[in-house]
Protein backbone atom coordinates (compact mmCIF):
# COMPACT_ATOMS: atom_id res chain seq x y z
CA UNK A 1 0.00 0.00 0.00
CA UNK A 2 1.04 3.40 -0.59
CA UNK A 3 1.05 5.18 2.48
CA UNK A 4 3.01 8.55 2.02
CA UNK A 5 -0.50 9.04 -0.54
CA UNK A 6 -2.76 8.90 2.52
CA UNK A 7 -0.12 10.93 4.76
CA UNK A 8 0.27 13.32 1.80
CA UNK A 9 -4.34 13.20 1.03
CA UNK A 10 -4.22 14.22 5.24
CA UNK A 11 -1.94 17.00 5.20
CA UNK A 12 -2.61 19.17 2.20
CA UNK A 13 -6.37 18.86 3.24
CA UNK A 14 -5.76 19.98 6.65
CA UNK A 15 -3.59 22.43 6.00
CA UNK A 16 -6.01 24.13 3.64
CA UNK A 17 -8.59 23.97 6.38
CA UNK A 18 -6.35 25.97 8.50
CA UNK A 19 -5.84 28.39 6.07
CA UNK A 20 -9.35 28.95 5.82
CA UNK A 21 -9.93 29.09 9.44
CA UNK A 22 -7.25 31.63 9.65
CA UNK A 23 -8.51 33.81 6.73
CA UNK A 24 -12.12 33.83 8.19
CA UNK A 25 -10.60 34.47 11.67
CA UNK A 26 -8.97 37.53 10.62
CA UNK A 27 -11.36 38.91 8.61
CA UNK A 28 -13.88 38.54 11.50
CA UNK A 29 -11.90 39.68 13.93
CA UNK A 30 -11.19 42.97 11.86
CA UNK A 31 -14.40 43.95 11.46
CA UNK A 32 -14.31 44.01 15.56
CA UNK A 33 -11.65 46.13 15.53
CA UNK A 34 -9.08 44.07 17.29
CA UNK A 35 -5.40 45.03 17.18
CA UNK A 36 -3.42 42.35 14.78
CA UNK A 37 -1.19 41.64 17.77
CA UNK A 38 -4.33 40.13 20.09
CA UNK A 39 -5.55 38.17 17.00
CA UNK A 40 -2.44 37.00 15.73
CA UNK A 41 -1.65 35.48 19.25
CA UNK A 42 -5.60 34.30 19.77
CA UNK A 43 -4.78 31.89 15.97
CA UNK A 44 -1.28 30.78 16.95
CA UNK A 45 -2.84 29.39 20.75
CA UNK A 46 -5.30 28.05 18.99
CA UNK A 47 -3.42 26.36 16.47
CA UNK A 48 -0.71 25.01 19.07
CA UNK A 49 -3.28 23.83 21.25
CA UNK A 50 -5.14 21.95 18.52
CA UNK A 51 -2.55 20.00 17.41
CA UNK A 52 -0.51 19.41 20.61
CA UNK A 53 -3.59 17.71 22.82
CA UNK A 54 -5.57 16.06 20.18
CA UNK A 55 -2.85 14.94 17.77
CA UNK A 56 0.96 15.38 19.64
CA UNK A 57 0.39 14.07 23.24
CA UNK A 58 -2.13 11.30 21.94
CA UNK A 59 0.41 10.06 19.20
CA UNK A 60 3.18 9.55 22.36
CA UNK A 61 0.89 8.14 24.51
CA UNK A 62 -0.16 5.05 22.35
CA UNK A 63 2.47 4.74 19.73
CA UNK A 64 5.57 6.21 21.11
CA UNK A 65 7.98 4.54 19.61
CA UNK A 66 6.33 4.86 15.99
CA UNK A 67 5.71 9.05 16.55
CA UNK A 68 9.54 9.03 17.79
CA UNK A 69 10.95 7.07 14.62
CA UNK A 70 8.83 8.99 12.59
CA UNK A 71 9.82 12.11 14.08
CA UNK A 72 13.39 11.44 13.79
CA UNK A 73 12.88 10.35 10.31
CA UNK A 74 16.58 12.63 8.88
CA UNK A 75 18.75 10.29 11.27
CA UNK A 76 17.85 7.24 9.08
CA UNK A 77 17.67 8.69 5.58
CA UNK A 78 18.58 11.34 3.50
CA UNK A 79 17.18 13.41 0.30
CA UNK A 80 13.72 14.99 -0.05
CA UNK A 81 11.30 15.40 2.77
CA UNK A 82 8.54 13.57 0.76
CA UNK A 83 10.72 10.45 -0.53
CA UNK A 84 12.24 10.20 3.47
CA UNK A 85 8.49 10.57 4.55
CA UNK A 86 7.96 7.25 2.26
CA UNK A 87 10.59 5.17 3.23
CA UNK A 88 10.43 5.73 7.06
CA UNK A 89 6.55 5.12 6.94
CA UNK A 90 7.27 1.80 4.64
CA UNK A 91 10.04 0.64 7.15
CA UNK A 92 10.95 1.60 10.57
CA UNK A 93 7.61 3.01 11.75
CA UNK A 94 5.44 0.34 10.11
CA UNK A 95 7.43 -2.11 11.64
CA UNK A 96 7.84 -0.35 15.16
CA UNK A 97 4.10 -0.01 15.01
CA UNK A 98 3.11 -3.64 14.12
CA UNK A 99 5.11 -4.57 17.54
CA UNK A 100 2.98 -2.02 19.51
CA UNK A 101 -0.33 -1.70 17.84
CA UNK A 102 -3.41 -3.63 16.91
CA UNK A 103 -5.41 -0.83 15.57
CA UNK A 104 -5.08 0.77 11.90
CA UNK A 105 -1.88 1.98 10.84
CA UNK A 106 -4.03 4.00 8.34
CA UNK A 107 -5.57 5.76 10.98
CA UNK A 108 -1.52 6.47 12.44
CA UNK A 109 -0.84 7.88 9.09
CA UNK A 110 -3.28 10.09 8.64
CA UNK A 111 -3.11 11.37 12.38
CA UNK A 112 0.93 11.77 11.88
CA UNK A 113 -0.42 13.64 8.65
CA UNK A 114 -2.47 16.05 10.53
CA UNK A 115 -0.07 17.08 13.43
CA UNK A 116 2.39 17.44 10.77
CA UNK A 117 0.62 20.23 8.46
CA UNK A 118 -1.20 21.95 11.82
CA UNK A 119 2.10 22.38 13.35
CA UNK A 120 3.93 23.74 10.12
CA UNK A 121 1.00 25.79 9.69
CA UNK A 122 1.09 27.46 13.17
CA UNK A 123 5.06 28.04 12.63
CA UNK A 124 4.25 29.48 9.68
CA UNK A 125 1.57 31.96 10.81
CA UNK A 126 3.65 32.77 13.59
CA UNK A 127 6.89 33.68 11.74
CA UNK A 128 5.22 35.76 9.08
CA UNK A 129 3.38 37.67 11.28
CA UNK A 130 4.57 41.31 10.16
CA UNK A 131 3.76 39.80 6.62
CA UNK A 132 0.42 38.77 7.82
CA UNK A 133 -0.25 42.31 9.28
CA UNK A 134 -0.18 43.87 6.47
CA UNK A 135 -2.57 41.46 5.15
CA UNK A 136 -4.93 42.35 8.04
CA UNK A 137 -4.76 46.02 7.89
CA UNK A 138 -5.00 46.71 3.86
CA UNK A 139 -7.29 43.62 3.48
CA UNK A 140 -4.83 41.86 0.74
CA UNK A 141 -5.95 38.92 0.97
CA UNK A 142 -4.81 38.13 -2.64
CA UNK A 143 -1.31 37.91 -0.85
CA UNK A 144 -2.45 35.46 1.29
CA UNK A 145 -0.40 32.50 0.62
CA UNK A 146 -0.03 30.53 3.56
CA UNK A 147 3.10 28.74 3.25
CA UNK A 148 6.93 30.41 3.18
CA UNK A 149 7.90 32.21 0.22
CA UNK A 150 11.39 29.85 -1.83
CA UNK A 151 14.49 31.14 -1.26
CA UNK A 152 13.53 34.12 0.02
CA UNK A 153 13.07 36.23 3.18
CA UNK A 154 9.78 37.60 3.16
CA UNK A 155 10.34 41.39 3.60
CA UNK A 156 12.23 40.52 0.29
CA UNK A 157 8.91 39.45 -1.47
CA UNK A 158 7.44 41.63 -4.08
CA UNK A 159 4.44 41.54 -2.26
CA UNK A 160 5.75 42.52 1.27
CA UNK A 161 7.49 45.52 -0.60
CA UNK A 162 4.18 46.47 -2.36
CA UNK A 163 1.69 46.45 1.06
CA UNK A 164 4.78 48.38 3.06
CA UNK A 165 4.62 51.31 0.13
CA UNK A 166 0.40 51.37 0.64
CA UNK A 167 1.11 51.18 4.26
CA UNK A 168 3.57 53.85 4.58
CA UNK A 169 3.71 56.04 1.17
CA UNK A 170 6.05 58.41 2.78
CA UNK A 171 9.00 55.58 2.68
CA UNK A 172 8.30 55.00 -1.00
CA UNK A 173 8.41 58.36 -1.74
CA UNK A 174 11.89 58.67 -0.27
CA UNK A 175 13.48 56.11 -1.87
CA UNK A 176 12.22 56.59 -5.10
CA UNK A 177 13.51 60.00 -4.64
CA UNK A 178 17.20 58.22 -4.11
CA UNK A 179 17.17 56.73 -6.81
CA UNK A 180 16.04 59.46 -9.16
CA UNK A 181 18.40 61.58 -7.78
CA UNK A 182 21.26 58.88 -8.11
CA UNK A 183 19.76 58.21 -11.85
CA UNK A 184 21.09 61.91 -12.86
CA UNK A 185 23.72 61.77 -11.60
CA UNK A 186 25.51 59.19 -13.50
CA UNK A 187 28.79 59.58 -15.61
CA UNK A 188 28.72 59.17 -19.35
CA UNK A 189 31.00 56.91 -20.84
CA UNK A 190 31.02 52.76 -21.79
CA UNK A 191 28.05 50.76 -21.24
CA UNK A 192 29.93 48.92 -18.47
CA UNK A 193 31.27 52.30 -16.95
CA UNK A 194 27.98 53.69 -16.67
CA UNK A 195 26.38 50.34 -15.28
CA UNK A 196 28.98 50.15 -12.80
CA UNK A 197 28.26 54.18 -11.90
CA UNK A 198 24.62 53.72 -11.61
CA UNK A 199 25.01 50.99 -9.21
CA UNK A 200 27.21 52.60 -7.53
CA UNK A 201 25.50 55.65 -7.37
CA UNK A 202 22.41 53.63 -6.37
CA UNK A 203 23.64 52.62 -3.27
CA UNK A 204 25.19 54.82 -2.33
CA UNK A 205 22.16 57.43 -2.03
CA UNK A 206 20.07 54.29 -0.49
CA UNK A 207 23.28 54.58 2.53
CA UNK A 208 23.03 58.70 2.73
CA UNK A 209 19.45 58.15 2.96
CA UNK A 210 19.65 56.54 6.45
CA UNK A 211 19.29 58.93 9.23
CA UNK A 212 21.51 58.99 12.48
CA UNK A 213 18.34 57.62 14.88
CA UNK A 214 18.23 54.75 12.36
CA UNK A 215 22.15 53.96 12.45
CA UNK A 216 22.53 54.06 16.71
CA UNK A 217 19.62 51.53 16.37
CA UNK A 218 21.63 49.09 13.82
CA UNK A 219 24.42 49.67 16.07
CA UNK A 220 22.62 48.83 19.00
CA UNK A 221 21.56 45.66 17.35
CA UNK A 222 24.93 44.81 16.44
CA UNK A 223 25.58 44.87 19.87
CA UNK A 224 23.08 42.37 20.73
CA UNK A 225 23.80 39.61 18.39
CA UNK A 226 25.42 36.72 19.43
CA UNK A 227 29.51 36.34 18.12
CA UNK A 228 29.93 35.40 15.08
CA UNK A 229 26.19 35.44 14.07
CA UNK A 230 27.09 38.45 11.33
CA UNK A 231 28.54 37.07 7.94
CA UNK A 232 31.92 39.14 7.44
CA UNK A 233 30.65 40.21 4.24
CA UNK A 234 27.08 41.61 5.87
CA UNK A 235 29.54 43.18 8.50
CA UNK A 236 31.55 44.44 5.91
CA UNK A 237 27.96 46.22 4.48
CA UNK A 238 27.14 47.08 7.98
CA UNK A 239 30.36 49.12 8.92
CA UNK A 240 29.61 50.93 5.70
CA UNK A 241 25.98 51.66 6.36
CA UNK A 242 26.68 52.89 9.47
CA UNK A 243 29.45 55.03 8.58
CA UNK A 244 29.77 58.45 10.32
CA UNK A 245 26.78 60.94 11.64
CA UNK A 246 26.75 63.79 12.43
CA UNK A 247 27.44 64.61 16.29
CA UNK A 248 30.35 65.06 17.09
CA UNK A 249 30.29 65.15 21.02
CA UNK A 250 31.42 61.59 21.50
CA UNK A 251 34.98 63.06 21.29
CA UNK A 252 35.04 65.33 23.60
CA UNK A 253 32.04 65.43 25.92
CA UNK A 254 31.22 63.45 28.80
CA UNK A 255 29.56 60.10 27.52
CA UNK A 256 27.04 60.09 30.41
CA UNK A 257 26.21 63.52 28.69
CA UNK A 258 25.79 62.29 24.79
CA UNK A 259 22.70 61.52 23.24
CA UNK A 260 23.79 59.40 21.41
CA UNK A 261 25.80 56.99 23.61
CA UNK A 262 22.32 56.45 25.34
CA UNK A 263 20.72 55.67 22.15
CA UNK A 264 22.91 52.73 20.73
CA UNK A 265 23.24 51.75 24.48
CA UNK A 266 19.01 51.49 24.69
CA UNK A 267 18.75 50.87 21.26
CA UNK A 268 14.77 50.92 20.74
CA UNK A 269 13.98 51.14 24.46
CA UNK A 270 15.43 55.20 24.05
CA UNK A 271 11.92 55.85 22.27
CA UNK A 272 8.54 55.64 23.73
CA UNK A 273 4.72 55.43 22.28
CA UNK A 274 4.53 55.24 18.30
CA UNK A 275 8.30 56.66 17.74
CA UNK A 276 9.26 52.77 18.85
CA UNK A 277 7.39 51.49 15.83
CA UNK A 278 8.02 54.29 13.21
CA UNK A 279 11.85 53.87 13.57
CA UNK A 280 11.80 50.40 13.29
CA UNK A 281 9.91 50.48 10.26
CA UNK A 282 11.76 53.01 8.52
CA UNK A 283 15.07 50.60 9.02
CA UNK A 284 13.37 47.59 7.79
CA UNK A 285 12.75 49.42 4.67
CA UNK A 286 16.26 50.95 4.46
CA UNK A 287 17.57 48.07 5.15
CA UNK A 288 15.87 46.04 3.01
CA UNK A 289 17.98 46.61 -0.04
CA UNK A 290 21.05 45.10 1.55
CA UNK A 291 19.54 42.04 2.52
CA UNK A 292 21.29 41.42 5.89
CA UNK A 293 18.97 38.82 7.02
CA UNK A 294 20.45 38.77 10.52
CA UNK A 295 20.01 42.86 11.41
CA UNK A 296 16.42 42.24 9.70
CA UNK A 297 15.19 39.62 11.55
CA UNK A 298 16.51 40.93 14.43
CA UNK A 299 14.49 43.96 13.30
CA UNK A 300 11.39 42.67 12.78
CA UNK A 301 11.45 40.36 15.97
CA UNK A 302 12.50 43.88 17.94
CA UNK A 303 8.66 44.98 16.02
CA UNK A 304 7.09 42.14 16.97
CA UNK A 305 8.05 42.06 20.65
CA UNK A 306 7.33 46.13 20.60
CA UNK A 307 3.48 45.57 19.22
CA UNK A 308 2.87 43.09 22.05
Amino acid sequence: MNYFKTYNHFYIKSYAIAKRMVINEMKKEKLKKRPFTTVHNKICKFLYDYYSIKYTEDLKTRQHQSFKLFCDRHLYYEGDNDVVITLVLEDEVLNAFNKEDKSSYVKFVSDLAIESSLKEAQRHFKNYKDYYELIYDLDMYDNFYFEDFESITFTSSNEYKSMIDIKHPYLKQEREASLNSSTTNVEKGSTLLVEVSEKHNIYLNLINNFEDDEKYLLINIFNSLPPDSLKRTDFLKLIRIVGTFQDLSIFYKNPKSVTPYAKVSKGIDYYSGKRKLDIIDRTLVKMEPFQIDAINHQLSKMKSQVNK
